[in-house]
């Protein structure tokens, strides 16, 4: 065998080899494609399910309601081009655009106190159910479900004036929880594993020697792009209350000053200055990491809002039930239309890129897992106060 003919064996052989990895690579990018769907998809359902709530906060007339939800609900769904929907109410029906019916429907019943009022239904096109007889998403009938509720919960508010105020908070709160707990906890199960593979096998490939700079690069930009996703699912787990509690006996005025430790530097570096306010003696029964977790997110939450510094005050007290400590700061406050908004997920103010929205969330799920309450306050201009109920240890 000549030089040239060695010379020409090497090259195949190292192009075997890069044909090889570059499959591996586009394995890779394709299950990563994939995932992306999946979360986009989610991403939808929870979208739509916010903008069905916020239509129903805004709107008291219920006629341009229902037709304005009827024109949203396509919007979350899997198939949007080919989907419709219809709400019949009492001796009404509410269509969305370009409407049809076809035997490929899911429904729920619309209820006002136990009785049935009504129904919700999304129709797909008739090919879209060409290979399967019920091509609808696990978590698009829990979707159906979120909506459903919503509705018989705004009709139940517009029935009873007097209650209209509780009745928002439990729309805005409890089935606001409750289903999007359940989209949250089915993106969790559906995407932790496949993004713990992703990111297993591109730092694996990031480990090759000899890899060409580009691909080094789209590896990197793999890396980054799932470990923001597997943040999101951590947060949106957190929000949903799927984490188990590790409950025992604190002091809840040390668990404060833990808490802020770490923040009191930066502070004083921005011109903030930290008062505290104790009473002694409050003990209570959390669970530490999630309550400091609360601490934590209020306190840089309260920060953010001084961009030209001001007071920070810690309160706490207790009275015959309940352990209350305060989060009050001096900051831009939040604007009277954003209060109800404070504690949903994805809603923030801030610019694109130094939030995901889901800080409060977070707080508002761990203190209601723990059986507390929390309520916001605030005076734009002059600063935002956060009060948090935890229930006493009994002796």
């Amino acid at each position: 065998m000549n030089a040239l003919d060695i010379q020409l064996e090497k090259q195949e052989q190292l192009i075997k080899k890069l044909k090889k990895r570059n499959n591996e690579l586009q394995r890779f990018y394709d299950e990563y494609k994939r995932v992306c769907r999946n979360e986009e998809e989610r991403i939808k359902e929870l979208n739509c399910l916010y903008q069905v709530a916020q239509c129903v906060v805004v709107e008291n007339d219920i006629d341009i309601a229902l037709d304005r939800i009827v024109r949203i609900v396509p919007h979350g769904w899997q198939f949007t081009t080919q989907t419709c929907a219809r709400i019949t109410f009492k001796n009404k029906i509410y269509l969305s655009p370009d409407f049809f019916e076809s035997r490929i429907c899911q429904s729920e019943n619309i209820y006002i106190e136990s009785r049935i009022m009504g129904a919700i239904h999304v129709f797909y096109k008739t090919e879209v159910g060409a290979e399967s007889n019920n091509p609808f998403l696990i978590e698009e009938r829990n979707l159906l479900k979120g909506i459903a509720n919503i509705i018989s919960f705004y009709l139940e508010k517009l029935r009873d004036n007097e209650n209209r105020k509780i009745i928002q908070q439990q729309l805005l709160h409890a089935d606001r929880l409750a289903t999007i707990g359940q989209l949250a906890a089915g993106v969790a199960h559906e995407l932790n594993e496949p993004l713990g593979n992703i990111l297993g096998l591109a730092q694996l490939s990031l480990k090759l020697p000899g890899l060409p700079i580009q691909a080094e690069k789209d590896l990197g930009k793999i890396e980054d792009c799932v470990i923001y996703s597997r943040e999101i699912i951590k947060k949106l787990m957190e929000f949903s209350r799927q984490s188990q509690l590790r409950k025992e006996k604190i002091d809840l005025n040390e668990l404060i000053e833990n808490s802020i430790t770490f923040l009191e530097a930066r502070c004083i570096k921005e011109g903030i200055k930290i008062v505290k306010e104790y009473t002694g003696n409050i003990t209570v029964t959390v669970d530490r990491h999630q309550i400091k977790q609360v601490i934590t997110n209020l306190t840089i939450n309260a920060i953010q809002a001084m961009k030209n510094g001001g007071k920070l005050l810690f309160t706490t007290r207790k009275n015959s039930k309940n352990a209350i400590f305060c989060v009050e700061d001096t900051g831009i406050g939040i604007a009277s239309e954003n209060i109800s908004k404070t504690f949903m997920p994805f809603f923030t103010t801030k610019d694109v890129g130094e939030g995901t929205g889901l800080g409060l969330s977070v707080v508002y799920g761990i203190i209601k897992n723990h059986n507390g309450d929390i309520k916001v306050s605030s005076d734009p201009g002059k600063g935002t106060t956060f009060e948090v109920c935890l229930p006493l240890e009994k002796n």
